[in-house]
């Protein structure tokens, strides 16, 4: 330790400045606990939350890829 200390002490402030972050964000990393898994059950409500759609709902979209089919693009 006490070398670290030597060399520590040798830096210029900037680099000095820069050690003492580097050591902040250890701490910071560490003192972060990991999230648990999400719960089955929470995993569950979440897929109920999708929308469904129906038969009738999907209509549309096959009534426009029709049209869409036959759009020709301008050539240049």
């Amino acid at each position: 330790m006490d070398s670290v200390i030597l060399k520590y002490n040798q830096l210029p402030a900037f680099e000095k400045k820069e050690v003492s972050d580097f050591i902040d964000f250890l701490f910071n990393r560490a003192k972060k606990e990991p999230k648990p898994d999400p719960e089955i059950s929470d995993y569950k409500k979440d897929l109920l939350t999708v929308s469904v759609w129906s038969d009738d709902d999907l209509k549309v979209f096959e009534e426009n890829s029709k049209y869409f089919k036959q759009w020709q693009p301008p050539t240049w």
